[in-house]
């Protein structure tokens, strides 16, 4: 297996050359032409070079046209129409095949593919974002057929994590435009989310085997973008205070995260879809358009420009200008069973800060350093369970972990490199063996049997977490599933 291009060996990046609004504006555009010749004939499947997700190509397909859309609508919002490229025109061909029963190029339904309600998702709020040039301007036919394929999403039963905000967001936009919705859909997204929030602004994406512990980037990209987006939406249609409980969640959240990123521009390894890359701004991005954000805009501009730098310039992009699976150039070791060609194409969420004027302060504020250049820090993080240390001589943010995980409390799993090691920082990979029954030596602390096999630690349990210092506990094991 090739070895990660680990942060730690990351060519210096060059921040500056990205603090304009039109060079993010450029590369959006690069990125959206350059899926181009990977598109079905009428463009209602993008099928991206590379392996296929559990999931399936046909699925994989529908992938790259939702993420790409996304993409495409916040340029096309954020110009207010103006279209050089015919964006609008292109998807709104992919739309009108993607759900025609009749077309060779259909999208697969939800009980065809699982996968697809997270597509469906991106497609809601492209369209909302587009409405005036594409959805409006859709044959009475084709958004009959959009809402008939968007109203499969009622009543279905959803994954306990994340995914109930596709449901919400899907069906907030259906009710906007005259399509299938049901209250008590909305209404279970907005009760089970209060279900999960620990206070602080965190979190758990899901309760796995009841606990609060699924800690990682998708608080950001996931639990806080979706129920604002969903306000969004909504409008006046939405519960009142609801806007504002999730921008207050939102503030708490980003006084913690901004400094989850390294000097360099890094955000924290860890956790799942790290293919993702800069979907780690989706937070950013949306508190700054919701003005839900303690972050100033020269803080923001700053930190957008020196993470979207610290990826471009080692290699997400392949020579094709396709994003590839990987974190700096391909690499199979951080993927899951779901991750296909396209996947790494939410990073389009990373691009929302182009909803926001040229003249807005996040693109005319003089750049301000980021939290770990102001000074060592030392920060609690209770949500997660994580101590966080920062050091300015070298830019490296560091986290001790002490119980986030994904795994279910009372079973024994083997150990997963993503969120069973005592330490993560913004400069380094954990280690990934090629066996993964073997565990690993790095950043643990754990017993070796006779054949020199280390123990497994996960799941961990926290038992404090506060002031700067924590405990947790772990049962030794060798899994025999691993």
């Amino acid at each position: 297996m090739p070895q990660p291009s680990t942060p730690g060996h990351a060519r210096p990046a060059d921040p500056a050359a990205w603090t304009g609004r039109a060079r993010w504006g450029r590369l959006a555009d690069d990125m959206l032409r350059a899926v181009r010749p990977y598109a079905s004939e009428r463009h209602a499947l993008i099928r991206l070079p590379g392996p296929a997700s559990a999931s399936g190509e046909w699925s994989d397909g529908l992938e790259g046209f939702a993420r790409t859309f996304l993409l495409a609508a916040f340029r096309l919002r954020g110009e207010d129409g103006h279209d050089p490229h015919g964006f609008a025109e292109w998807y709104a061909r992919g739309l009108a095949a993607g759900v025609d029963p009749g077309s060779p190029e259909r999208w697969p339904t939800f009980a065809e593919a699982n996968q697809a309600k997270v597509e469906a998702a991106s497609i809601a709020l492209a369209l909302h974002e587009t409405r005036p040039w594409i959805w409006d301007r859709l044959s009475e036919r084709t958004r009959a057929q959009l809402l008939d394929w968007l109203g499969l999403m009622v009543g279905t039963d959803m994954p306990q994590n994340n995914w109930i905000w596709f449901q919400g967001v899907t069906e907030a936009f259906a009710r906007t435009v005259g399509g299938q919705w049901r209250q008590a859909d909305l209404d279970r997204t907005i009760a089970t989310t209060e279900e999960w929030y620990q206070g602080g602004g965190w979190y758990s994406d899901g309760l796995t085997g009841g606990a609060h512990r699924n800690h990682d980037h998708y608080n950001g990209w996931a639990m806080h973008l979706y129920p604002l987006w969903f306000t969004r939406v909504l409008g006046a249609q939405a519960p009142e205070g609801l806007a504002e409980r999730y921008r207050e969640r939102l503030r708490l959240f980003l006084a913690d995260w901004r400094h989850l990123v390294g000097g360099n521009g890094a955000p924290l390894f860890q956790g799942r879809s790290l293919t993702y890359r800069w979907a780690a701004l989706a937070p950013l991005w949306t508190g700054a358009l919701f003005d839900a954000s303690p972050v100033t805009p020269g803080e923001t501009r700053g930190l957008a420009a020196r993470t979207l730098s610290y990826f471009t310039e080692n290699g997400a992009l392949t020579e094709d200008g396709l994003l590839s699976l990987g974190w700096h150039r391909p690499f199979r070791g951080l993927l899951q069973v779901y991750s296909g060609p396209a996947s790494p194409y939410w990073a389009s969420k990373g691009f929302a800060g182009l909803l926001l004027p040229a003249s807005h302060p996040v693109w005319t504020a003089e750049p301000e350093p980021l939290a770990v250049e102001r000074g060592d820090f030392t920060r609690t993080l209770d949500g997660p369970g994580w101590l966080v240390t920062g050091t300015a001589a070298d830019g490296v943010v560091r986290v001790v972990s002490h119980g986030g995980d994904h795994s279910d409390p009372a079973r024994l799993w083997p150990d997963d490199p993503h969120y069973a090691r005592l330490g993560y920082s913004t400069h380094a990979t954990p280690e990934y063996p090629a066996d993964a029954g073997a565990g690993a030596w790095e950043a643990s602390a754990t017993l070796v049997d006779e054949a020199g096999r280390a123990a497994h630690r996960r799941p961990v349990e926290r038992l404090s977490v506060a002031d700067g210092t924590g405990v947790s506990r772990s049962r030794a094991h060798w899994p025999v599933d691993a």
